[in-house]
């Protein structure tokens, strides 16, 4: 299967402006997401999405290609991944002639992410009968919803957080897709595969909160697995 890594990464960001070319643990943010891609052994090509001209500058010093400059009717605060995605499949095809068989949307703001989490959400989707696959996170804890301003328990019982029952929340660290279900509206189609990361992949970087927690891992990584992060 031909499988293309999309990074999106605009420069329009508000939280922390210009996040993703923001050095964490030494490098660009979107160094460490791009390196995860190049040595996955399922990404055949890494592709990032953008409309900054320094963002773009800096993928390519990082080793990802940008073979186009994202229109800025796809940049606004509003606009979603979706026709963001078809547009950078649409527009490679287009370049290359080369049917696309899978595409990974990975998000330069979840710098924990591992190649290998990658090659699982790839082989996820080449072997189940899925639309898509996404990336999930366990959480074990006591939570309560809102309803016609009542507070209303999410728990049968409360209990310590080893005994209850585990929920799992949406990372958008990795989605994978079939080309063939991609249009401007949808990229995950109906039928929709998951697999579970780490609680470390899913810290998504929308604060300097979360920047500063991301350094801190990295470094802890960095000191454990030694070169192989460099």
């Amino acid at each position: 299967m031909y499988t293309v890594a999309v990074i999106p990464a605009r420069g329009g960001s508000k939280g922390v402006p210009l996040k993703n070319i923001r050095e964490v643990a030494g490098k660009p943010l979107i160094a460490w997401v791009t390196a995860a891609c190049l040595r996955s052994e399922s990404v055949d090509r890494t592709v990032v999405s953008t409309d900054h001209e320094g963002i773009a500058r800096v993928a390519r010093e990082c080793g990802a290609e940008v073979p186009f400059m994202r229109p800025p009717e796809l940049s606004g605060d509003l606009v979603t991944l979706d026709p963001v995605i078809y547009h950078a499949v649409t527009t490679l095809e287009a370049g290359n002639h080369r049917q696309i068989d899978v595409v990974l949307t990975v998000q330069p703001t979840c710098p924990l992410l591992r190649p290998d989490t990658i090659d699982r959400s790839v082989k996820t989707l080449a072997e189940g009968d899925h639309d898509s696959v996404i990336m999930l996170k366990e959480i074990r804890h006591l939570y309560w919803r809102r309803e016609n301003g009542q507070f209303l328990p999410l728990f049968d019982r409360r209990a310590n957080r080893q005994e209850l029952d585990p929920l799992y929340s949406e990372t958008g660290a990795v989605f994978a897709s079939r080309r063939s279900i991609i249009t401007p509206d949808n990229r995950l189609g109906s039928n929709i595969g998951h697999i579970v990361g780490s609680e470390e992949e899913a810290i998504d970087i929308d604060t300097l909160i979360d920047l500063k927690l991301a350094e801190l891992v990295l470094q802890r990584r960095r000191e454990t697995e030694g070169a192989c992060l460099d």
